[in-house]
């Protein structure tokens, strides 16, 4: 099984390093890439949190740096 993070932690992590605050990274992850990140949502309303699997997050990375995310 690979490895899951939280949002907090990709975001300390500064992997995703064109993303400067925490708030666009949880868009990132909720919406706008939900589709390659796949989160696993846990809780509801404002306890809701987001974990990825690491090869999710370096899928979209890959992605990222081919220019290939807006296919």
């Amino acid at each position: 099984m690979s490895d899951v993070l939280t949002v907090h932690e990709i975001w300390k992590s500064k992997r995703i390093y064109w993303i400067v605050t925490y708030k666009t990274l949880l868009k990132y992850i909720s919406k706008d890439y939900k589709h390659i990140f796949k989160p696993i949502i846990k809780g509801t309303k404002s306890g809701k949190r987001y974990f990825v699997k690491e090869e999710n997050l370096n899928n979209f990375i890959e992605m990222f740096e081919t220019n290939k995310l807006s296919e």
